[in-house]
């Protein structure tokens, strides 16, 4: 029997909830009981060799291969099953092998509206659901770094196109700013292309601007302009744009925050939406194919499903 390893003593003062303490005890104990492999300086830590090995990840639907490609040995990626870095590769990467399945199990919060999921944007015949997408070149769009943890295009009920930005969270916050940095000056700079697209698509209250900047909102607010600047960029390809910030039921901080973003907005035509993994999982069951999906179905809810009560 592996150890659980050890446990980070300051996780209550972080999110007096105790969900990041319940979580990284949950990750700690699946890597000593489910993957029974030694911990590395904390319990929610794989050795090296065996992150290098693809442990952090499902063993089918080519994951791990998916996640050397995008890039090479990283510890919070390939190591740190608690934080959500590797979390998009084991929930979106199968999807690509049944794109029915995709477009069933998006519908479920969708509305029915998408007809189908894509495959304008296959690479090597599989990547038609990207992982860690910036669209090039960025210029043309926010000019800088944003991207989404997940990508998917897809046909609209009405023949137009349409884009799902995913953005994936486990246990995580807000982040906060380092005052004098690259992005510090950008976020406040008001030529910046952060400004202009807020002002063109929209989507805004007036004089929201200061929230949506504010630590509380920002990552949320960059992900949804930077659909919206694709909007605004590709018009005569792109129609619809929806950003989808996933996350449990018992992330409180998304659960309110996003509740209170959506009050920034002058409407919400499911341009935006939250959703809970719980909600996620409980529509991969409904529409799931097959047994090889159910498997993969039932390792997600053991993996990131924390019991309430853990020990």
């Amino acid at each position: 029997m592996q150890e659980i390893g050890k446990q980070y003593q300051q996780d209550d003062k972080t999110d007096q909830s105790g969900f990041l303490r319940r979580a990284r005890l949950h990750q700690s104990k699946y890597r000593a009981e489910k993957l029974k492999l030694p911990c590395d300086d904390y319990g929610n830590y794989l050795k090296k060799e065996d992150g290098e090995a693809g442990k952090n990840f499902y063993d089918k639907f080519g994951i791990f291969d998916a996640v050397e490609k995008y890039r090479k040995y990283n510890k919070p990626l390939y190591s740190n099953l608690l934080r959500s870095e590797h979390i998009p590769f084991n929930f979106f990467v199968p999807f690509r092998y049944d794109l029915t399945f995709c477009k069933n199990v998006f519908n479920e919060f969708f509305k029915g509206c998408i007809k189908s999921i894509d495959n304008t944007c296959i690479i090597d015949n599989k990547e038609n659901i990207r992982i860690e997408f910036a669209p090039k070149p960025n210029r043309k769009y926010l000019a800088d770094g944003t991207s989404f943890d997940t990508y998917i295009e897809y046909t609209h009920i009405d023949d137009s196109k349409g884009i799902i930005g995913i953005e994936v969270k486990y246990t995580e916050k807000e982040y906060k700013l380092k005052p004098g940095s690259k992005q510090d000056k950008d976020i406040h700079d008001k030529s910046t292309k952060y400004y202009s697209v807020t002002d063109l698509c929209g989507l805004y209250k007036p004089d929201q601007i200061e929230n949506l900047i504010s630590d509380k909102f920002r990552q949320i607010w960059r992900n949804h302009i930077l659909g919206e600047s694709i909007l605004l960029a590709d018009s005569s390809k792109f129609r619809h744009f929806t950003s989808l910030t996933l996350f449990p039921k018992d992330n409180t901080h998304f659960v309110k925050t996003s509740k209170e973003y959506i009050g920034l907005l002058t409407k919400n035509n499911n341009n935006f939406l939250p959703l809970h993994y719980e909600d996620f999982f409980e529509a991969l069951n409904k529409y799931c194919p097959n047994d090889k999906y159910k498997k993969w179905i039932d390792y997600l809810v053991e993996r990131y499903i924390v019991p309430k009560e853990i020990e």
